[in-house]
């Protein structure tokens, strides 16, 4: 049985001062998921914040790119392999259903996978929803024993779980294992808005940007920009729905915070060696940038044009700060400004018809 693995290295590295980073303990340590708390105090706050950001915006985009292709709006259609940008207008019908399979798929492997129905609202309408099902409704000792033997969409359901009453220590060692799994989405997105949290929290008690709000805020964007290397958007889209909210402290932003002279990189540099030598004991292959399906890398310049049209401002101070090779992949393509102007315009009509 593999037990699961706790990050307590990275996070001991990640959380200790500047001057010891170079010097923390990397020491492995296995741990398993405790007993339920006797108490009900277990730190809930990482859930709430989460339940307070808007849905996931890309749900239209979604719902458009799902529907049957409309011969319409692009009379000439092409087929998958050829250079084509928005599936729903620019794909034969074959070949679109194609693309609808291998999203679905690409969608499952980095654990982009939303439960149907989370504290009363509808969320997920995909077939992905049922690989956590059994989990949403599962008692504590289900969860842990699913966990312990390494099932990782036991450990996508813990994360969207509050009543489970994990600490902040066994929240971060699921997401951790699921990131080394390869499966980023919800993991390192759950990641981004536990150090965000904990960055506000800090900054609150002194009115201050202190180390220890600044370590947090690195964190954040470490992980954030992990995703985006690897053509996972949705730590992104946590980041910047969570800053742009009213209450987010104008101070934490990443331009007021860091500029552009700041330490993503050297945070950036210890996450992925410490990602790769675990892949490495375990020999874990996960497929390179240069083996990823077609479908990964459209359904990125999609999320992408999403992000220009509800982050604006919010991405551009992102790229401001972000080291170079990573803002220049949310430069946005021909195709992504395309999008843009597509889904923009679709809904400003679906605006127009609700009045």
């Amino acid at each position: 049985m593999l037990v699961l693995l706790t990050l307590l290295v990275v996070y001991s590295r990640f959380h200790s001062d500047a001057s010891d980073l170079k010097h923390a303990d990397l020491t492995t340590k296995t741990t398993q998921v405790p007993a339920p708390p006797s108490g009900t105090d277990q730190p809930k706050h990482v859930f709430e914040a989460l339940d307070q950001l808007p849905l996931q915006k890309d749900r239209l985009q979604q719902a458009v790119t799902d529907s049957e292709p409309t011969t319409h709006l692009h009379p000439t259609r092409m087929a998958y392999e050829d250079d084509w940008c928005i599936a729903f207008t620019d794909l034969h019908p074959q070949d679109f259903a194609y693309y609808q399979r291998e999203r679905e798929d690409w969608d499952i492997s980095r654990g982009r996978i939303w439960p149907a129905i989370l504290e009363g609202r509808v969320i997920g309408n995909h077939e992905s929803s049922q690989y956590i099902a059994p989990y949403m409704e599962a008692s504590y000792d289900t969860i842990r024993q699913q966990i312990q033997n390494d099932n990782e969409f036991a450990m996508v359901a813990a994360l969207y779980r509050p009543d489970l009453n994990l600490d902040l220590d066994t929240q971060r060692a699921i997401a951790f294992r699921l990131v080394v799994k390869g499966h980023t989405s919800k993991a390192l997105s759950h990641l981004v808005i536990i150090e965000l949290v904990q960055a506000q929290t800090r900054y609150r008690r002194t009115n201050q940007v202190n180390k220890e709000a600044e370590h947090h805020l690195y964190r954040a964007l470490a992980f954030t920009v992990y995703g985006i290397k690897h053509f996972d958007l949705d730590p992104a889209l946590t980041y910047l729905g969570a800053v742009s909210t009213a209450d987010f402290p104008l101070e934490l932003k990443p331009r007021y915070a860091l500029g552009e002279d700041n330490r993503i990189q050297e945070y950036l540099a210890m996450l992925t060696q410490w990602i790769d030598e675990e892949r490495a004991n375990e020999n874990l292959q996960l497929p390179t940038t240069d083996e990823l399906p077609k479908a990964a890398k459209h359904d990125f310049e999609s999320r992408l044009a999403r992000l220009y049209l509800d982050f604006g401002s919010e991405l551009n101070d992102l790229k401001g700060v972000l080291p170079d090779t990573v803002s220049t992949m949310l430069e946005g393509s021909e195709c992504v400004h395309r999008q843009v102007e597509f889904f923009g315009n679709f809904e400003r009509r679906a605006r127009n018809r609700a009045r």
